[in-house]
């Protein structure tokens, strides 16, 4: 285990031979709970990290022996606070959501709404965190956003939707149509689309397929546009011809589908942890988001007009938005251990008296 460098002070302490300790600054620190040092953990548990500096308060992972993890907030003093995120008291699970929001930000504008998507900074930091954790902050920073407007097609006004003040209105049925192509894109091996402005093919890919909800992403170089097509499945036991389709448009913060399902709303959380956890949903994307005519695709095969042709031809336009980010991580040889018995099923039972 290492720990990178760090970016604030940590009380120091004087530990005995006994204690669990870790090395930070060349000084040897104890993990303490309520003030005591800690001397054995649960047996089958061992931290595997420290980190320091990405969050506003440590955080200690951990790993039992069938691979199953946890981690610790700690404090200043390297002092137990809490096992989830939901446990601490208001004002530090604020500050710790303050801390990463700048990182989120970037993440959605470099992945989520980017033409061509990248890794934002501090990407390796921010998933050496471990997935419970890092899905736990998201879905409190999603909380403080405002969240995407959920309609279905009765709900569009007929008039149609102003996205933007030098762009005409959207007439409601060119959205309809959009969102009746993204129910046969599921089963594509490479979806393509007609752009939302009717004059390029965009060559997809998909993103997301877990067993309740499949998207694919395709991206206008032209419009500067993004959007997410695809089909929720409400139950394992059906068949795509029983899914809702389903648009999501990330710069207008709007997710159209067939129909209400709930898996709708979730559709935001869903892609940016997908791209936290899988370096894979990023780099799959096509480095040439628009077909060529004449040319063949990555498989080889030659493009013909037919897959794409009965697909309407005059679609929506979205606007834009930009964000920033920050952040850093850190990590340090603890000495091997057992964790206490601070871990139930769920890991979230509160401590127990320290030794």
């Amino acid at each position: 285990m290492t720990n990178t460098s760090l970016s604030r002070d940590i009380a120091p302490a004087a530990p005995d031979e006994n204690c669990i300790a870790v090395r930070i600054d060349g000084t040897m620190r104890p993990i303490r709970m309520r003030g005591q040092p800690i001397y054995e953990f649960y047996p089958g548990w061992q931290p595997f990290a420290l980190h320091v500096s990405l969050l506003s308060t440590p955080i200690l992972r951990m790993r039992n022996e069938s691979g199953q993890e946890a981690y610790w907030i700690l404090d200043g003093s390297l002092d137990y606070l809490a096992s989830c995120l939901d446990d601490l008291p208001d004002s530090e699970r604020e500050g710790m959501v303050t801390a990463i929001a700048p990182f989120f930000l970037s993440l959605t504008q470099q992945t989520l709404s980017a033409i061509r998507p990248v890794e934002p900074q501090k990407m390796d930091s921010v998933r050496n965190l471990g997935r419970q954790l890092c899905e736990e902050l998201l879905r409190e920073w999603l909380e403080r956003s405002p969240p995407p407007g959920c309609l279905t097609p009765p709900m569009l006004p007929q008039n149609g939707i102003t996205f933007s003040a030098d762009r005409p209105p959207l007439p409601a049925a060119t959205l309809v149509q959009l969102l009746e192509t993204a129910k046969g894109l599921a089963n594509r091996a490479m979806p393509v689309i007609l752009s939302p402005h009717g004059s390029l093919v965009l060559r997809g890919y998909r993103v997301l397929d877990d067993p309740d909800l499949v998207l694919m992403r395709f991206a206008d170089p032209n419009a500067g546009d993004v959007f997410y097509a695809g089909l929720v499945r409400p139950a394992p036991e059906l068949d795509d011809s029983h899914g809702i389709a389903v648009l999501y448009c990330p710069q207008m913060n709007l997710i159209l589908s067939e129909r209400p399902a709930e898996q709708a709303a979730t559709i935001p959380f869903r892609l940016l942890a997908r791209f936290i956890s899988d370096p894979d949903a990023i780099g799959k994307a096509p480095a040439e988001p628009v077909m060529k005519f004449g040319l063949s695709d990555v498989a080889g095969k030659g493009f013909t007009l037919g897959a794409a042709s009965s697909l309407p031809t005059s679609l929506p336009e979205f606007p834009r938005r930009t964000s920033t980010a920050t952040g850093a991580d850190s990590s340090e040889d603890i000495p091997p251990a057992e964790l206490s018995d601070e871990f139930s099923t769920h890991h979230r039972l509160p401590p127990a008296d320290a030794p």
